[in-house]
């Protein structure tokens, strides 16, 4: 057992939750937002309302997340076994604070400007790295018995992580765009919760 082990994994649990309640709040908090339609970064985007408290718990979710992943990265190691995935998903994880504190959406939650233009970039590339972990972790995880099971937990979520990222391409502008982004996102912070979890969980 890694040393903070299960603090790690709490880190891991509570990333995904409060990413949630971001959104969530913001079709509470935000005059017109619509789940369906609005995608999450125009709550967070330059002029946007509540801009500072979206920002705040994006920042919150990232930074929980990247102290999982450190943890993560601990864990697999100690295994001795690859530690790429988690790397990866670490990297994609940071450039998740770079984007939030550097580069937001504009006015009018356009992706156009400087700042508009990296939003979209770097936001693009988090999800090819963020995918290449999950089949990086999937490889190396078939053979840690502790993890059993887990590595087809992982291909099952990059085929469906696929699914949906054509989805939301296909009705990017459209009127249910936000409801693409939703299935994104869900399940990936699902895929974060359970592995916290079973990080959780093999710190017994």
């Amino acid at each position: 057992m890694t040393k903070f082990q299960k603090k790690y994994a709490i880190c891991g649990m509570l990333s995904p939750l409060v990413f949630t309640m971001l959104w969530i709040l913001g079709g509470i908090l935000q005059p017109g937002y619509n789940h369906i339609r609005d995608d999450v970064s125009s709550l967070m985007a330059l002029g946007a309302p509540n801009k500072l408290l979206f920002d705040i718990m994006n920042l919150i979710n990232y930074c929980l997340m990247t102290v999982f992943l450190i943890g993560f990265i601990l864990v697999i190691k100690e295994l001795k076994a690859s530690i790429i995935g988690p790397a990866l998903l670490l990297i994609s994880s940071i450039l998740g604070i770079v984007v939030t504190l550097f580069f937001p959406l504009n006015y009018d939650g356009e992706p156009t400007g400087t700042t508009g233009t990296g939003h979209l970039i770097i936001v693009m590339l988090m999800g090819f790295i963020a995918l290449g972990g999950m089949i990086a972790l999937w490889r190396g995880l078939r053979n840690l018995a502790e993890w059993k099971g887990y590595d087809l937990f992982s291909l099952i979520t990059v085929i469906l992580t696929l699914i949906f990222t054509v989805f939301l391409l296909i009705t990017t502008g459209t009127a249910i765009m936000g409801l693409a982004e939703r299935f994104v996102i869900i399940v990936n912070g699902q895929f974060t919760f359970v592995l916290a979890l079973k990080t959780y969980l093999t710190a017994e």
